[in-house]
């Protein structure tokens, strides 16, 4: 299985790496695949598309974590992304991760119930955010689509709509932090 971590990476951090080689501990992932989006639809401003990218190229150092380029028509939207890769590679499993600090406008994601039906999802602690997990109108909508991680892991067939909550080590990290601290 194959995670996706998909955001505007303005900039990439450890967090980014951790969450990444923390998924791949903790849900047993061949690799994990960022996907640098073109453009956040939620966010008003950010660098270029290109530069990030090229960040992004510079930070990873690890062989498991990878850069999928999507072309940039295709990857505006988690969804749109989602069905492309999904299309793209058929013959490849995926799981969606996320931290919780995107919980609050998950529900304004475009599709976002869409999402919940092509690729099972993994949620990552954050610190200070996992307050919002039970006012999220996402999550509740699909409570009853909670997996434990720990079967997640041991399993290469879920199924979507299926999501799991993963607590444990923590990183403070944040794109938004870093480029206020500037």
């Amino acid at each position: 299985m194959i995670g996706i971590l998909g955001g505007s990476f303005d900039p990439p951090h450890n967090g980014h790496r951790f969450i990444s080689q923390y998924a791949m501990m903790r849900l047993n992932l061949q690799e994990v695949w960022w996907i640098v989006t073109y453009k956040n639809p939620l966010k008003k401003k950010s660098n270029s598309y290109n530069y990030r990218f090229q960040q992004v190229k510079k930070f990873i150092k690890f062989r498991r974590i990878k850069i999928l380029k999507i072309r940039e028509d295709k990857n505006i939207y988690a969804i749109d992304t989602i069905l492309y890769i999904k299309n793209k590679f058929k013959n490849k499993k995926f799981i969606w991760l996320m931290g919780t600090d995107n919980l609050q406008n998950l529900h304004e994601w475009k599709e976002w119930k869409k999402i919940f039906y092509n690729i099972p999802i993994a949620i990552f602690d954050r610190p200070f955010y996992s307050f919002n997990i039970t006012k999220c109108k996402a999550l509740f909508f699909f409570r009853k689509a909670r997996i434990k991680n720990i079967l997640l892991a041991k399993s290469r067939s879920i199924l979507p709509p299926s999501w799991t909550f993963i607590s444990g080590l923590k990183n403070h990290l944040s794109s938004s932090f870093i480029r206020k601290s500037k």
